[in-house]
């Protein structure tokens, strides 16, 4: 039987000891290598303990973020493990070899990834296991060759051991896919709990890792009564590319971006408008730049055009339940709008939208996408203004004319120099009427947008690449126009700066009109915890991008979103603003939804750690709705 042991009593071990298979060693109770005495303090850091309320088993760090161990320990009863968060809270013990003690840490695990034919899986840990160093893939092992086993798992005379065993192993068979070794010479044997425990080759050097542990007869090991001490290994020692593929999620700027769906035209899908309640699916992978493989999440412009009634579009990943509680984009009858988001896409590479109201046109175009191939990662930054043509920050003093062009700086300030794009708040000032922005990165040229807007004022989130020297361009398509943007982030090249993306079906976080709720009154201020509906820790958070729906404002103004830990200073007139707008809204308009990059500190111990701030900028109510679409860690090295 496998070495997985269930949360179960004594007496359903021992009956399933008499099964005469060898059988899995994972499961329930951590418990260690049988016949060998502890491991010395400080040997093996990267060995951990994985377990939720059924089962647990050991693994081994391969990334600072990833363990990696068997399929089997963290599938359900019967069922094939699926990738995704898992079905039950599970933490991982890691740096830690004796349990009795507080070294190492002890971290959720976010997202599990199995392999596509092999019993291993990695599992993504909410923030990295600083000071353990991760071991390294090893090459294949060769028949006679004695390696070094060490788990959590049951003892020849503990059930649960609360220090890490190591016994030697001689390898006695190979194949394509798997080893079968022998502790007879050593007395050592595998036991339930063991399960993805490491086997290690321990020579000159440090440690490398060559396969991990699946099946055992478990001789030796306490109330079993057979006798043999081989086991069965799966082998991962050719399996470093498919690590290195899965567990990097970085960002990728298209410059030019690419249609993928657009109702008018018949491009993605077929043509003509979308009525109300329908649902149109398109692809997303394989598609305008994007790969066809290896990619987690896109960006995407999302478009209303012209819609015959006040509606809400949501995308979402094609083939899971549409989000009932959150739209992607809210547009009012007559009026072009776009907003950007970042979606996961389905298990066949599409993505799906619906229409709540009305007919409508749809337009999605794809501006970037997260990948576990090259790419920059995410460093989320305090909103900082960086242009406003009205009063000349960072360019000159003067509208953008129609059909004319702008070139900023966007590094030097907050983005250093070397970032390859910046998610930006970009706000449209004074139009007479509508139009819409193109952005790319100076020298270059683009014919999507990456901002429609309507007459007045409109803002919204978007990510635009820049050139070498940090510059971007925006062509203005429609009446002259002033431009107020605000960085609220950038991509790296530099990988041990930025932060991979973990991207999130979208997880509605607060409506404060649902449920008989009120609306944030004139400078009311609202904070929503980010970490707990994903259970990680308030640190492992340094960075989200958000949904933020404004409806029925009854006065014109603006959010903030910024980080919850503050400190937030007041006056008589209420709180004090500390950070640039974003979300900007009129009186009376129907709802607009925008995306905000946020920075979110771990430092300090108060309530808001882990949060963010929503600050009310207006002299009315205004109903504010957040939704989650993806978060990362902070910087590494960063103490906030």
């Amino acid at each position: 039987m496998r070495l997985i042991r269930n949360r179960r009593t004594r007496a359903m071990a021992t009956l399933l000891a008499v099964v005469v298979a060898a059988s899995t060693i994972g499961g329930g109770s951590a418990q260690a290598v049988s016949g060998v005495s502890p491991v010395p303090a400080g040997s093996y850091p990267f060995t951990a303990k994985i377990q939720n309320d059924l089962r647990a088993c050991s693994a081994v760090l391969v990334e600072p973020t990833w363990v990696l161990t068997t399929a089997s320990c963290l599938a359900e009863p019967g069922q094939q493990l699926v990738a995704g968060p898992p079905a039950r809270r599970t933490t991982v013990t890691v740096g830690r070899t004796d349990l009795r003690t507080t070294a190492g840490h002890v971290l959720a695990v976010t997202a599990v990834i199995p392999h596509p034919t092999r019993n291993v899986a990695l599992a993504h840990l909410e923030k990295a296991a600083d000071g353990v160093p991760p071991i390294a893939i090893g090459g294949a092992a060769a028949q006679g060759e004695t390696l070094l086993a060490a788990g959590f798992g049951r003892t020849a005379t503990e059930w649960v051991p609360d220090e890490l065993h190591a016994g030697a192993f001689t390898v006695t068979g190979v194949t394509a896919d798997t080893l079968t070794v022998d502790g007879s010479a050593s007395a050592a044997s595998l036991c339930r709990g063991d399960a993805g425990g490491p086997l290690l080759r321990t020579g000159a050097g440090e440690p490398q890792l060559v396969a991990l542990h699946d099946r055992s007869w478990q001789g030796g090991c306490l109330a079993e009564t057979d006798t043999r001490r081989t086991a069965t290994e799966v082998r991962v020692d050719g399996l470093a590319p498919w690590i290195a593929a899965s567990t990097s999620t970085n960002y990728v700027a298209l410059s030019p971006g690419a249609s993928l769906l657009d109702t008018r035209t018949g491009t993605g899908a077929p043509a003509g408008p979308r009525g109300a309640d329908s649902t149109t699916d398109f692809p997303a992978l394989g598609a305008g730049g994007v790969p066809s493989t290896g990619v987690s999440a896109v960006l995407v412009d999302v478009t209303a055009v012209s819609p015959t009634a006040n509606t809400f579009l949501t995308v979402f990943p094609q083939g899971t339940t549409r989000p009932a509680l959150s739209s992607s984009l809210n547009a009012s009858t007559g009026e072009i709008i776009s907003t950007t988001q970042v979606v996961r896409p389905g298990a066949d590479g599409r993505l799906s939208v619906h229409n709540r109201a009305g007919s409508v046109h749809i337009v999605v175009e794809v501006h970037g996408y997260f990948t576990t191939g090259a790419g920059g990662g995410l460093v989320a930054v305090p909103h900082t203004r960086v242009v406003d043509t009205r009063t000349g920050t960072g360019t000159t003093v003067g509208k953008v004319p129609t059909n004319g062009s702008r070139t900023f700086t966007f590094t030097g300030g907050v983005v250093p120099s070397g970032a390859t794009s910046v998610f930006l708040d970009v706000a449209v000032v004074g139009s007479t009427g509508t139009g819409f922005l193109r952005a790319h990165p100076e020298g270059g040229a683009d014919d999507t947008s990456v901002l429609d807007y309507v007459s007045g004022v409109t803002s919204q989130g978007i990510a635009v690449k820049l050139s070498s020297a940090g510059r971007a361009t925006v062509v203005n398509k429609g009446p002259a126009v002033d431009l107020v943007i605000s960085v609220q982030g950038y991509v790296t090249a530099d990988l041990t700066v930025g932060a991979d993306l973990r991207p999130t079906s979208a997880v509605h976080l607060v409506d404060t009109g649902a449920n008989g709720g009120q609306p944030l009154p004139a400078r009311g201020e609202l904070f929503v915890k980010l970490t707990d509906p994903l259970g990680v820790s308030p640190e492992a958070m340094g960075g989200a991008i958000l949904a933020v729906t404004v409806a029925g404002p009854t006065a014109s103004g603006y959010l903030t979103v910024e980080s919850g830990v503050g400190p937030f200073p007041a006056d008589q007139n209420g709180p004090i603003v500390t950070s640039q707008s974003v979300a900007n809204f009129t009186a009376g308009q129907v709802a607009r939804t925008t995306m905000v990059m946020v920075k979110v500190d771990r430092a300090g111990q108060n309530r808001a750690t882990g949060s963010v701030r929503i600050l009310n900028v207006s002299g009315g109510t205004v109903r504010v709705i957040v939704t989650l679409h993806g978060w990362f860690n902070p910087p590494p090295g960063s103490s906030n």
